[in-house]
């Protein structure tokens, strides 16, 4: 071997050297049998070199993936002589996710025969977790954002698909086209828009709220973010935009505007704040209702006036009819008071005749029975009558003075019937005749000469006078049928009287409760002229509470979007 060989050899020696320094590196047969490793590559695996020799390349495999077609198409391909090279997933000892930026080499023999393949390997596991980290970020924001992509001078890039869903075009329709298409084209025509520009190519960022307009015109607020994208260099490359539709935000604050406005004049007494601009999905439903919660108010409140004005005219007439009503109430109340004095006087006077009538009707009664026992004696004269006429025939003949002792007799009973009945006391008359007869049997025993004479006389006077007696008897029962009459009549009177004061005490006791009562309700009359009085204030009130709304219907409308 040459002096130039040699020093090949050594410098091919230094260079592997080097690479096994920096690398991690291990050789398989083409069957993919370990042969060796180097340091790097055991320490980054965990394994000794004993643990790992003779076996597998399989071992640092998924077993899915090392079952499959692709990890025996790798082998093939390599045993074929291709070369292969990438980042591949391996698993080290215990388990452990390694990642690894490796080339597979086959080596070739003098005669380009694939004689084994040695791999070079550089640990890239954090890099990995830190790319994975920062894909899945993105793909975390992309989810829930609206991304798209521009160039420096504004061209669209790319987009995403909820940008896509905001702005309504597809990504055909927009890549390759100014930012300007979502933009007032009086805004993209500006100095500010340009200027926006100007900030973004410097690599400001810019955030904030913006306008933008969707295909057919609808539309859209945003709260975005512009951010310039540096590469390795420190020089902006593009720029993404990162964004989220507060378009419904936004007209709910329009929609909160309007309502506040109209809440405001409401406050003032205006009740004419309708809202009239049309909204979308729920806020449509919400300017409805309070439309309807405003036109409910606007009937309540013209009820309430109306029904005020009735109330006030209703108690103006009630206090009126109240004020009468106390008033007839009061003279009620004195020509009650009058009425139970005159009652209780009248009472008083009937009670007073019914004790009258109740001793008229003792008199009478005592009247009936003395013209009874008169009656009885009457009878009892007609029968000494009739007795003395027959005993004056017997004796007329015999005692001339006998005769007339019974004349005289006879004449005295006469005088005697006569006396009783122009005194109306039967025993009184009699009681005179009792002593005239004795007198003249008396004047009998000394003029008993004359007594023939007399009895012959008497005779037709006793027949006379039986006949007057007999008509006496019955005059005596006419009045004495009379007087049992008159006693009846002034006994019914009596009752009546007696009646009469019982249903007057029953009377005034009702006056005087009348009375009572007509003063129970002059006083209610007053409390209730009160309480009209305090309704009328009180419908005053209410006149003044709804006189302050005023119910001119000027519509609310305000430039949202629909």
């Amino acid at each position: 071997m040459g002096i130039g060989q040699n020093a090949s050899l050594r410098d091919l020696e230094a260079r592997c050297a080097a690479i096994s320094r920096s690398q991690a590196v291990i050789e398989f047969d083409l069957d993919g049998t370990i042969i060796t490793a180097n340091q790097n590559f055991l320490d980054a695996m965990g394994y000794g070199l004993e643990e790992i020799a003779g076996k597998h390349h399989a071992m640092f495999c998924d077993r899915d993936h090392a079952a499959s077609e692709d990890y025996k198409a790798f082998w093939a391909g390599l045993r074929s002589g291709s070369f292969q090279s990438g980042a591949y997933r391996r698993f080290a000892k215990g388990g452990r996710e390694v990642w690894i930026q490796a080339s597979y080499n086959p080596v070739f023999d003098k005669r380009g025969k694939p004689i084994k393949v040695i791999k070079f390997a550089t640990d890239i596991t954090q890099q990995m977790t830190l790319s994975a980290d920062h894909a899945a970020q993105i793909n975390a924001i992309s989810r829930v954002q609206a991304v798209i992509a521009f160039k420096l001078d504004g061209t669209v890039i790319e987009a995403n698909e909820n940008f896509l869903s905001t702005v309504g075009y597809r990504l055909d329709e927009i890549v390759g086209r100014h930012h300007a298409m979502f933009c007032d084209p009086h805004y993209a025509a500006s100095g500010d828009y340009k200027n926006f520009w100007t900030r973004l190519r410097a690599g400001e960022y810019v955030s904030a709220e913006f306008q933008r307009f969707g295909k057919g015109g609808k539309e859209v607020w945003i709260q975005a973010s512009y951010n310039p994208i540096f590469d390795a260099s420190g020089k902006v490359v593009k720029v993404i935009k990162f964004a989220t539709d507060i378009s419904e935000r936004k007209r709910a604050e329009g929609i909160i505007a309007l309502l506040t406005e109209s809440l405001a004049r409401m406050a003032n007494g205006d009740l004419g704040g309708r809202i009239d601009s049309i909204f979308t999905g729920q806020y449509e439903d919400l300017r409805k209702a309070f439309n309807r919660s405003l036109t409910q108010l606007e009937e309540i409140v013209s009820g309430l006036n109306s029904a005020s004005q009735s109330l006030r005219t209703a108690t103006s007439e009630i206090l009126a009819g109240a004020n009468d009503l106390s008033q007839r109430t009061t003279r009620q109340a004195a020509t009650i008071e009058e009425t139970s004095a005159a009652v209780e006087q009248l009472a008083s006077t009937v009670a007073e005749n019914a004790k009258r009538a109740a001793t008229a009707s003792e008199t009478a009664r005592n009247l009936a029975q003395d013209a009874t026992r008169g009656g009885a004696v009457m009878h009892d004269a007609t029968n000494a009558m009739a007795a003395i006429e027959a005993s004056s025939a017997k004796i007329s003949n015999i005692i001339g003075l006998i005769d007339d002792i019974a004349f005289q007799t006879n004449l005295l009973a006469l005088n005697a019937s006569v006396e009783a009945a122009r005194a109306g006391d039967a025993g009184k008359g009699f009681a005179v005749v009792a002593v005239e007869v004795r007198r003249l049997a008396q004047s009998a025993a000394q003029a008993s000469a004359d007594v023939k004479a007399l009895i012959e006389t008497s005779a037709g006077e006793v027949r006379t006078g039986a006949q007057f007696v007999d008509q006496a008897a019955r005059k005596l029962e006419d009045i004495l049928k009379g007087a049992e009459d008159s006693f009846g009549l002034i006994d019914a009177m009596a009752r009546a009287s007696r009646e009469q004061s019982g249903a007057l005490d029953e009377v005034a006791d009702a006056v005087r409760v009348m009375d009572e009562m007509t003063q129970h309700n002059a006083a209610l009359v007053e409390q209730t002229n009160a309480a009209i009085e305090q309704t009328e204030a009180q419908a005053v009130k209410l006149d003044t509470i709804v006189d302050i709304f005023r119910q001119d219907r000027r519509p609310m409308q305000r430039g949202l979007a629909a």
